[in-house]
């Protein structure tokens, strides 16, 4: 089977970029896939991510966001050129572009974020909820020309088939990794990663960090990550008297590390898509205190089993949970354990068996429907050439006369 994904570059090292290598890796090392990887501008830049050599790399060298007419037409012709069986955007602007291309293949739309992505990011004011209804119906536009759509929350499925009756599947994203270890939960500190940017929403986390450090000054905050942020939540630290309490330790080259020497991940997200950072806490045995934010923490998270959770924006609640669990080091020792236990659910190989059988459903739904259509079309020759023998005979019948019937010799 030939599978080809398109996205704009693999130079960050964002979740998608992480997610989309795992995946086309397995495809081709363990699987057997032909697999093409499509980037928009890559423009020889580094990936982020080691790509296996099987994986075979095309740049299309043009601009996306500015030149999607363009990028359309190189990205139409590659395909007509690869003939892969089906072809995957993971929601970027080639989104808008595949339902244009008529190279045959099945179109696959992968969400990386909830719905509502756009609201979260831009509603803010009057003017930003009107641009993100915009962006969000220019979206769902493009996801009902698709062949198939896969989410990554069961809660998102509920949410875009409000958009599409079928075609709208679920599968998680895999563990980036599994822990070999998990942690003691013995240091007295907690511990958060991401963007340091408005979504991951860290001055929350510093406000409820106040109760905490009321309650327990000896423990600390680590917070691992950069952004444009930066400046402003360390101002924010200081101004709270939280200096040395909470810590920008800045970026990490070996986060299952730093998790392991934690004893809880905090997340205050706005929104998510489904957090990678839930899933390595998970591995490295962690009990986890979080926003219920649109999308994952809720499917990650239950509350009192592994971890609690608290409404986006009650930073009282999210201090109570963390009190709870630097209170009670039996408590935190049986969320661990749930935790390593509920990683089982996220790993790479039962991830990567959803995508198989969902590759193999769709391309046996495609010759099935390619095999009706022959047969349809065979059905018409027939049809058109049974009814020009029967012209033929009636034009036939038509130019020669009937026999004229003579009486027999000696008949009057």
């Amino acid at each position: 089977m030939t599978i080809a994904y398109c996205l704009h570059a693999l130079n960050l090292s964002g979740g998608i970029e992480r997610v989309l290598t795992t995946k086309a890796n397995y495809l081709a090392d363990v699987l057997g896939y032909e697999v093409h990887v499509i980037t928009a501008r890559q423009k020889g830049r580094k990936m982020s991510f080691k790509m296996s050599e099987k994986v075979i790399m095309h740049d299309l060298d043009t601009n996306d966001r500015v030149f999607l007419l363009k990028y359309t037409k190189r990205l139409g012709a590659l395909l007509s050129e690869i003939h892969p069986d089906i072809t995957v955007s993971v929601c970027d602007n080639s989104v808008y572009a595949l339902p244009m291309c008529k190279d045959g293949s099945v179109k696959v739309g992968e969400y990386h974020f909830s719905h509502e992505k756009f609201q979260m990011k831009y509603g803010s004011n009057f003017f930003g909820r009107l641009y993100a209804a915009l962006r969000t119906r220019k979206l769902e536009k493009a996801v009902r020309k698709l062949d198939r759509f896969i989410v990554l929350t069961k809660a998102d499925k509920a949410d875009w088939e409000k958009v599409r009756a079928d075609g709208i599947e679920q599968i998680y994203n895999p563990l980036p990794f599994v822990s070999g270890q998990t942690s003691p939960l013995s240091r007295k500190r907690c511990v958060a990663a991401g963007r340091l940017e408005s979504q991951k929403n860290f001055k929350d986390m510093i406000t409820a960090w106040k109760t905490v450090n009321n309650r327990h000054p000896d423990w600390a905050l680590s917070i691992y990550g950069s952004g444009s942020r930066k400046d402003e939540l360390t101002d924010y630290i200081k101004a709270s008297g939280l200096t040395g309490k909470v810590v920008l330790e800045g970026n990490t080259s070996d986060i299952g590390k730093e998790l392991r020497d934690s004893s809880c991940l905090v997340m205050s997200s706005k929104f998510e898509g489904f957090p990678m950072i839930l899933l390595k806490a998970l591995t490295t045995g962690l009990p986890i205190v979080s926003y219920d934010c649109p999308k994952g923490p809720s499917e990650v998270v239950t509350i009192g089993v592994n971890g609690y959770l608290a409404n986006v924006g009650d930073t009282d609640t999210l201090a109570r949970g963390i009190c709870k669990v630097i209170e009670d080091e039996e408590l935190r020792k049986r969320f661990g354990a749930e935790s390593r236990r509920l990683s089982e659910n996220f790993t790479l190989e039962k991830t990567m068996e959803k995508w198989d059988s969902l590759f193999k459903e769709i391309l046996k739904q495609k010759k099935a429907e390619s095999s009706t259509l022959a047969n349809r079309r065979e059905d018409r020759q027939l049809g058109r050439a049974s009814y020009g023998c029967l012209q033929a005979e009636v034009s036939y019948n038509r130019r020669t006369p009937e026999p004229a019937i003579r009486p027999s010799a000696g008949k009057p």
